[in-house]
């Protein structure tokens, strides 16, 4: 019996009459010195076996003569018939019933037909003997009782054919023809006490069943070069045998089937083109490569023997008897098939290598994976509204965990060695305590990864390209080893979450975006790398909270969005001396430091009245201190931000007021280099000095302007506009003032307007824009002011085309460009 099936014992249709006859047969065959066989041919055309005067020799056959049944006789063995060899010649019939036919030697040649009846056997009764079966007749088992026997003897049918219903019972059989369960709602049970050789046909049709019924477990079914097959409505019922080679093949609704609770058959290098079903309560044996063209129903449980590959067709499994597992020790299954259903599939020493699809369909049971560890090179998904539950190490590499629409992937606690998560539509893979390992391959999210409730365990590489969300029932992520998060997806968070290294050198490098609420590092600290971006996006505050030791260093972005708070506690590598360096901070809300500001040396932008960037220590404005823009600066005010500052300011990297926007410094304003933009109001009460760089824009600056560098009316050179200096405008002899002419009316022209007076030196830079051609006599004030000084030392861009050019003139108030012929 197999180890982990219990057996019952079938009952074997087998006449009582048949044990009883061959008992005595044996009995006289001893008390009998046996005489020289000699033939006895069957004379009466037609007639009864048991008439003496029907034979040549005037008696009836013994075991030690030869039986010739001629051409065209018409024989009923009414009794307990013996032969040694036995012939029945071509046009003849035989028909057993109501006794038996025992053949004692080795020759049976069959041309014509027999009928096997009710409660009567063709027995092949001399122990040891081979038998074999010639003639191309056939043998019909007319009865649920007709008996085939050979139970101590091997009998090889060459060419004769075996049909009907009833029982076969031989101690080794080779078939070289065919063997058909043809009666309608019968059966016909093939039975080999020490095996069976099959390279002909061995069939189910007519809508009968075909039993291949073994006591013992493991007796061999060589079936190279033979086929087993289940015509339409027909069955085929597999009982313990080790079938190998050949084929199974079933024929529109044909089908093979095991039996509930009884031996455990196996299937080995052969090829399966039928649908096999091993029921509930049943089980199958996998050995060698099993070629499936058709499907294997895992009802029950399918064991895998050594090292198994399966290809093509499908395997379909059912809950809660549906598994795969190894049979006996360390087995390996290469699955290149269709697995899909419910059920489990793996144990402690069954090795699984999917090479094409595990799917789990079932809407009301999970299919798992389990045990030892697992490869995928091909899919492993849930579909239909299944559940997919990975309990073991997937070294995934080169493959795809996937939950389609409306499906669900559990990871539970095992390890998830490279390839790819997947989802689509509505389907989730959820991690419950599962490690995504990239240390050596990278582990790619495409789609919806949740771990609400569990940590999400991860080391190495994780390319996120699609959502990682940590979820309201709490859920961290822990980095067991060093962490690069990369990819263009996001990392969602809640104020229950929480991201953290078991060890303070697992350092997170975020290369992705981040977002929400919660914590980083906190309790747990680590390492923290941003070079991406991290969100705070809710209405509860983000912390970002790294090791004393490695600190936090950002150079990706910082964003916080309208109502939102990022806080950044503890060693910030980006912060030192009251310097910040390096990153860029992108602020609607509120971004809290542990300090002042007093240069800046990285990309700031302020957006609306209420964001800033707060000194958590003092609780007061961080760039209230600002007093240097550094060459690497980068601050930008916009849609009505206003930035009142204590100190004067220096700029060297570029500063933008937005519209609608304001900069107040408490005392002068000095570009060292750089660039100023001004759209919406700069405000300098002890003086506006550009020494090096540019200033542009369309607002307005209130300060006295010095400018020994680049002033531009409007945005830039292609983009003129009016800029207005509430205060006095003095130009040296190294200034250039750039005005661009794009149209007739003000606003498409460049014009600096000033309240205080014009002192003019330097440069004049003329440029058109937008293929705008002024016509003769049109005049264009490019300055205006209560009082205007001095000329431009040098007039560039007067020439317009062939026949036209400017004209500059200066008046009291005034310097205007007129459009006149020439060129």
């Amino acid at each position: 019996m197999h180890p982990k099936l219990s057996t019952q014992a079938n009952a074997k249709p087998r006449s009582a009459t048949l044990s009883v006859l061959r008992a005595l047969s044996v009995l006289l065959w001893i008390a009998t010195v046996p005489a020289l066989a000699q033939t006895d041919t069957f004379i009466a055309g037609a007639g009864v076996w048991s008439q003496k005067a029907n034979w040549s020799l005037d008696a009836v056959p013994t075991r030690n003569n030869d039986c010739v049944l001629p051409a065209n006789s018409a024989v009923t063995s009414d009794l307990a018939g013996e032969c040694a060899n036995f012939t029945l010649a071509t046009g003849g019939s035989l028909t057993v019933t109501p006794g038996y036919l025992f053949v004692y030697s080795s020759s049976f040649t069959n041309q014509a037909a027999i009928t096997v009846g009710a409660g009567n056997g063709l027995d092949f009764a001399q122990p040891s003997v081979t038998a074999t079966m010639t003639g191309g007749g056939t043998i019909t088992l007319a009865n649920p009782n007709a008996v085939f026997a050979g139970s101590q003897d091997t009998v090889i049918n060459t060419n004769n054919i075996i049909q009907g219903q009833g029982f076969m019972d031989v101690a080794q059989f080779t078939n070289n023809s065919l063997i058909n369960a043809n009666v309608a709602a019968g059966t016909l049970q093939l039975h080999a006490g020490i095996g069976i050789t099959n390279t002909g046909t061995v069939e189910a049709s007519n809508g009968g069943t075909l039993q291949l019924f073994s006591q013992s477990v493991g007796v061999p079914f060589n079936n190279t070069g033979g086929t087993i097959q289940a015509l339409a409505g027909s069955t085929v019922v597999v009982d313990a045998y080790a079938i190998s080679g050949g084929a199974l093949i079933g024929t529109g609704s044909g089908a093979f089937t095991t039996v509930a609770g009884s031996g455990n058959p196996s299937l080995s290098n052969l090829t399966n083109n039928a649908t096999f079903t091993i029921v509930s309560g049943g089980s199958t044996t996998l050995g060698g490569t099993i070629t499936n063209q058709g499907t294997i129903q895992a009802k029950g449980a399918l064991f895998i023997n050594g090292s198994v590959t399966l290809k093509g067709g499908s395997v379909s499994m059912a809950a809660p008897s549906g598994t795969i597992n190894s049979e006996n020790g360390a087995a390996t299954l290469i699955n290149q098939s269709n697995i899909a259903g419910s059920g489990a599939i793996g144990d402690a020493t069954l090795a699984l290598t999917n090479q094409a699809t595990i799917n789990a369909t079932d809407p009301a049971n999970l299919l798992s994976l389990v045990g030892q560890a697992s490869t995928n090179t091909a899919t492993l998904e849930a579909s239909s509204g299944g559940t997919l539950q990975i309990e073991n190490t997937v070294n995934n590499i080169g493959g795809v965990i996937e939950a389609q629409t409306g499906s669900i992937v559990l990871l539970n606690s095992g390890t998830v060695n490279g390839g790819t998560l997947s989802t689509s539509g509505t389907g989730v893979i959820q991690s419950e305590n599962v490690t995504l390992d990239g240390s050596v391959n990278a582990v790619t999210n495409q789609g919806m990864l949740t771990a609400s409730g569990f940590n999400l365990n991860l080391k190495g590489t994780i390319n996120n390209n699609g959502t990682i969300a940590l979820g309201n029932n709490g859920g961290c992520i822990a980095l067991e080893a060093p962490t690069t998060l990369t990819g263009s997806g996001k990392v969602t968070m809640t104020s229950f979450n929480c991201i953290f290294g078991y060890a303070s050198t697992n350092t997170l490098t975020n290369q992705s975006t981040i977002e929400g609420a919660g914590s980083i590092g906190d309790s747990n600290p680590m390492g923290i790398v941003n070079d991406g971006t991290i969100l705070a996006n809710t209405t509860k505050p983000l912390t970002i909270a790294p090791d004393a030791i490695l600190g936090f260093t950002n150079s990706g972005t910082l964003a916080v969005n309208k109502g939102s708070v990022l806080n950044l506690t503890g060693l910030f590598n980006n912060y030192s001396g009251m310097t910040l360096s390096g990153g860029t901070y992108t602020v609607t809300g509120t971004l809290g430091l542990q300090g002042a500001i007093a240069t800046n040396a990285a990309k700031i932008t302020l957006t609306g009245a209420a964001a800033q960037i707060l000194n958590n220590v003092a609780n007061t404005n961080a760039l209230a201190a600002l007093a240097s823009n550094a060459t690497l600066g980068s601050l930008s005010l916009q849609n009505g931000q206003t930035l009142t500052t204590a100190t004067s300011l220096s700029n060297a990297g570029k500063i933008i007021v937005g519209i609608g926007s304001g900069l107040s410094v408490g005392g002068s304003y000095t570009q060292t280099a750089g660039t100023t933009t001004v759209d919406g109001k700069l405000t300098a009460p002890a003086g506006l000095t550009l020494q090096k760089g540019s200033l542009a824009g369309k607002g307005t600056v209130v300060s006295a302007v010095n400018s020994s560098a680049s002033v531009t009316a409007g945005d830039s050179t292609s983009k003129p506009a009016v800029l207005t200096v509430t205060g006095s405008y003095a130009q040296t002899s190294k200034g250039t003032l750039n005005i661009s002419i794009g149209g007739s009316t003000t606003g498409t022209y460049g014009q600096i307007t000033v309240s205080n007076g014009v002192s003019l030196g330097g440069t004049l830079s003329i440029k058109l824009v937008n293929s705008f051609v002024p016509t003769i006599g049109e005049v264009f004030p490019i300055a205006k002011g209560g009082t205007v000084s001095g000329q431009f030392a040098t007039v560039k861009g007067l020439s317009i085309n062939s026949s036209e050019h400017f004209e500059i003139s200066y008046t009291a108030t005034e310097v205007t460009l007129t459009v006149v012929s020439g060129p």
